[in-house]
């Protein structure tokens, strides 16, 4: 854990909870992918300045807390510039933005614990101008509102959370989704995609992601098709959200009841926007169901 690996002429990365990567554009010039936590941001410092780097800029594949919150540290410590993708920028610098997505109201002190809620960082959305020549930026939406991958001249991809473990999968079956649709999306691209080596932020490096990419698509299908049967029987979302804590063996805290609400919620509104799911009503009740026509809940 937190060793320095190369995995190309250019290419280093840290194996930690959550995989980072140096690319030495200008040497000494480098640039981190992700950060992580501070334990991660500092172990990251000490191999940089072991290896005589100098960190210029910080590139954070999206805005979830196990990828940026060391952020605001390593800004501090190096004066790097940090950038993310899209609206995960926005998400990056207000950090309170992610509990309150997850929430969708003002969270309280104990929703915004250090997993939901990283110190804020300044950051700058990425732009062409900002990529260091080589390195190449491709979106891979839909785990979050806005997530890029990075290419290195090696070869080497940066995957982020376009795809989870097969023992995650085993374990859970379920992950975090914020849009079905385009994470259907990105899997789609990202099995497409041509490198040497393919480095997911929680998986061991692989030659080839494809499939790893079939089963975390596979898995998606079977969470979806597990929701629209249990609503052949119309249900409320904290019912749906409940058969699958129980389902998936989740254990029930609040900061897992707010994730996997939140993925749950984008399951039942992409299975609507299928139509596989519809709303119905009873009395002041909604409930969802595989058929518009079904008899409601007395």
């Amino acid at each position: 854990m937190f060793e320095l690996n190369q995995a190309g002429a250019a290419t280093w990365y840290m194996n930690a909870p959550t995989n980072i990567g140096f690319y030495l554009y200008n040497a000494p010039e480098v640039c981190m992918i992700d950060c992580g936590d501070r334990t991660c941001a500092e172990k990251s410092l000490e191999h940089i300045h072991a290896q005589g780097w100098k960190l210029t800029k910080l590139f954070l594949t999206h805005s979830h807390t196990d990828h940026t919150s060391g952020a605001q540290w390593i800004r501090e410590q190096t004066g790097c510039v940090v950038y993310a993708p899209g609206i995960s920028a926005a998400a990056v610098k207000h950090s309170f933005l992610i509990a309150t997505t997850l929430y969708g109201g003002r969270p309280n002190q104990e929703m915004c614990s250090k997993f939901l809620l990283p110190p804020p960082c300044e950051c700058s959305e990425i732009t062409a101008d900002a990529l260091p020549r080589g390195l190449v930026e491709f979106r891979l939406d839909g785990h979050d509102m806005a997530q890029s991958a990075f290419c290195t001249p090696d070869g080497v991809w940066f995957t982020a959370d376009a795809v989870i473990s097969e023992s995650a999968l085993k374990s859970h079956r379920i992950s975090f989704i914020y849009d079905i649709a385009k994470h259907l999306n990105s899997l789609e691209e990202l099995s497409r995609l041509k490198g040497s080596v393919f480095i997911p932020s929680h998986c061991e490096p692989v030659s080839d992601i494809r499939p790893l990419v079939d089963e975390n698509s596979a898995a998606i299908r079977d969470v979806a098709g597990d929701i629209v049967q249990l609503c052949a029987r119309p249900q409320t979302m904290d019912d749906i959200i409940a058969f699958v804590l129980e389902k998936y063996r989740i254990r029930l805290y609040l900061m897992q009841y707010l994730l996997v609400g939140q993925t749950v919620r984008s399951y039942v509104s992409w299975l609507m926007e299928q139509g596989k799911l519809f709303a119905v009503y009873s009395g002041t009740r909604l409930l969802f169901s595989n058929s518009p026509g079904s008899s409601l809940h007395k």
